[in-house]
This record gives structure tokens, C-alpha cells and sequence, in this order.
């Protein structure tokens, strides 16, 4: 079938049309995608931010819970009156007194300075800290008559308060002879032992 020029020029608007409504076909899917694509974009940015919400939620929730067992800690520590000062003369007396209620026959003392502790982890941790844990650390010769004495003693030593006794070292050896107390209830075994004595320094809030 041969088409006539006049019929060529009469399908001419029909093809302009037809073109007209391809491109518009072809641009409405090109938008609809691009728009799915920004769609898509805000979702996951949604959901990143949701995420991020959570996590920071998260953090706050243990900081919280790392906050409130440090205010434990802290307030039993507290109760045990390990906060403040180094209790130098406390600690004398209460070695006096362990002596005489265990009836030891010879408890001798050396205190150095306090310092802050160098256990492994507890030096890095408390850095800028609520405050620092201090050691005076107390070196023990004891004369005892068994070896219940010396763990009797160290567990009066804790119990006392005031600080944490933290035992860094202890040794026992036999006496030789008689030593104090003479007669048939003499020493029979000597200890010797290095004690930390711990308290909590406020932190400087200057």
C-alpha cells in the first residue's frame, strides 16, 4: 500500500503526538525513578539516624548504670570511712589492739609514705576520676605461736575499717631459742609481711 503525499502531511500531527507522548513517557519514567531513588536515600538516612538514636540511647543508659555502680562502690566505700586522709595513728592503735585481743607476744610496724597505687589496671582506670586510691604501704614483723595466729590477724586488720588492707606479701619462718614470752608458750614462727593500707583521695576539683 503506497501513502500519498497528502496522507503523509495528514499523519504528520498524529506522529508529533505520538512522539510528544514517548517523551513524556520516557521523562515520567526517568523522574519516577529518580524520585524512588530519593525515596530510597531518605529511608535508609531515616533509619541511620534511627540507629543512631539508639545507639546513643544505648550509651547514655550504661554511662547512667556505670554512674550509679561507681556511686555504689563509692558509698560503700565510704561506709568502710576509706575516703579521706591516710589514718596513720588509727592504724597504729588498731595494730595495738589486734595484739592484745589475739595476745600475740610481738607485733612490730614500719609505715612509708602513701603513694598512689600501681596495681595492674586500677592506675589506668581511675585517671580523672571522682578520685585516686592511695597506698600507705605497712611492712609487719610478727611473733606468733601458730600459723592461725597471723590469719586471725590479717582478718581483724580488714575488718577494722578505715582503709582496705591489701596483702602484698607474707612469710613465715621458725623461730630459733626461745624468744619473747619464755617458758613453755613461747613464739614458735615468725612473719613477715608487706600490707597496703588503701584509702580514696578526692579528686581535685580545681
Amino acid at each position: 500500500m503506497m501513502l500519498e503525499r497528502s496522507d503523509l502531511r495528514r499523519l504528520r500531527v498524529p506522529f508529533v503526538a505520538a512522539l510528544l507522548l514517548a517523551g513524556l513517557g520516557v521523562a515520567a519514567l526517568v523522574l519516577t525513578e529518580n524520585n524512588l531513588a530519593e525515596d530510597e536515600q531518605l529511608r535508609k538516612a531515616g533509619h541511620d539516624r534511627l540507629v543512631a538514636a539508639r545507639d546513643q540511647l544505648a550509651k547514655v543508659s550504661e554511662e547512667e548504670q556505670e554512674i550509679r555502680n561507681n556511686l555504689v562502690q563509692f558509698k560503700q566505700i565510704s561506709d568502710r570511712g576509706m575516703t579521706g586522709a591516710e589514718r596513720r595513728l588509727e592504724w597504729i592503735e588498731t595494730l595495738g589492739a589486734i595484739q592484745r585481743k589475739r595476745r600475740l607476744f610481738q607485733v612490730q610496724y614500719n609505715l612509708e609514705p602513701q603513694r598512689a597505687v600501681d596495681y595492674p589496671g586500677v592506675a589506668q582506670n581511675q585517671k580523672g576520676g571522682a578520685g585516686t586510691f592511695m597506698a600507705s604501704k605497712m611492712r609487719l614483723e610478727l611473733q606468733l605461736l601458730h600459723e592461725e595466729d597471723l590469719l586471725n590477724f590479717l582478718a581483724d586488720l580488714r575488718a577494722a575499717g578505715g582503709s582496705f588492707a591489701s596483702v602484698r606479701s607474707c612469710s613465715i619462718s621458725r623461730t630459733e631459742g626461745t624468744g619473747a614470752g619464755g617458758g613453755p608458750l613461747r613464739p614458735r614462727l615468725r612473719a613477715s609481711c608487706v600490707i597496703d593500707m588503701i584509702t580514696l583521695k578526692a579528686a581535685d576539683k580545681t
